[in-house]
């Protein structure tokens, strides 16, 4: 496949125009390339996720979190440095780099959208710059068995943290993947009974546990490791079978459990 043609599916799914001003969506290593004819979807970029795709003869490998950030002032490559290591490795192995990383999170279609279906939620609306989801379930749970719900659609090996009343009927449910702690508030003001994300800071929690809302904090990786099979999923569709498309087997979480 042209890679032109390639990254014109990209724009389709995920169009770079829905990226936060501080993310850096799209190309992160570009050799010139114009065929891509495999491509390996990881969830980032790892030195496990490079000896693979390369082991696989991957022209590429699409990532939700960018490997590199504005952030990073990365000023050399080195190969005593992390991000330094994995460039050269990649460069190495012919491997090109693309992340669709706040731009997915956004699209119709994308990340939230996808969990906000996999939690079974209707009439969905878009809330806070496009990321944050807010929708209803079919029916009213108590909290506790909505915490279960959540727990089974995850299947997330380190578990999740609440906040609420157990017994509290949940109705309207808001989502953001990821780090949306702090989109907590937006959530309490369109009514949510419950938010679900991925990380909340301790003086959010707080915060929240001072209010009527109900909250899961289900880990960043327990919220986005669903970008491997849905984007390709996805990817596979619009390419038509155009593309040889591999997907990485783990959360690839970078936690351990302690307890």
């Amino acid at each position: 496949m042209k890679k032109q043609v390639l990254f014109d599916i990209f724009e389709s799914i995920a169009p770079l125009s829905l990226s936060e001003e501080w993310d850096n969506c799209g190309t992160q290593i570009d050799l010139g390339k114009t065929e891509i004819n495999k491509v390996y979807v990881a969830m980032e970029i790892t030195e496990d996720v490079i000896r693979a795709a390369a082991d696989c003869g991957a022209d590429m490998i699409i990532t939700h979190h960018p490997m590199l950030l504005p952030s990073f002032e990365l000023s050399s490559v080195s190969e005593s440095d992390v991000i330094g290591r994995q460039t050269i490795e990649l460069i190495k192995n012919g491997i090109e780099v693309c992340s669709l990383h706040t731009c997915y999170d956004a699209a119709p279609g994308g990340m939230n959208d996808q969990f906000c279906s996999m939690l079974n939620l209707q009439d969905v609306r878009v809330l806070a710059g496009n990321i944050l989801r807010i929708g209803r379930l079919p029916e009213p749970v108590p909290f506790s068995e909505f915490e279960k719900l959540t727990a089974d659609v995850l299947d997330h090996p380190l578990g999740a943290k609440s906040i609420g009343n157990k017994d509290k009927i949940i109705r309207t449910v808001a989502v953001c993947t990821g780090s949306g702690g702090d989109l907590w508030k937006q959530a309490a003001d369109a009514g949510a009974d419950v938010y679900v994300t991925g990380e909340v800071k301790h003086h959010e929690a707080g915060y929240i546990k001072q209010t009527d809302m109900c909250c899961i904090a289900a880990g960043h990786s327990g919220t986005e490791w669903i970008f491997v099979p849905c984007f390709s999923c996805r990817l596979e569709m619009e390419s038509v079978g155009r593309l040889e498309i591999i997907q990485c087997p783990d959360h690839q979480e970078p936690f351990d459990r302690l307890i």
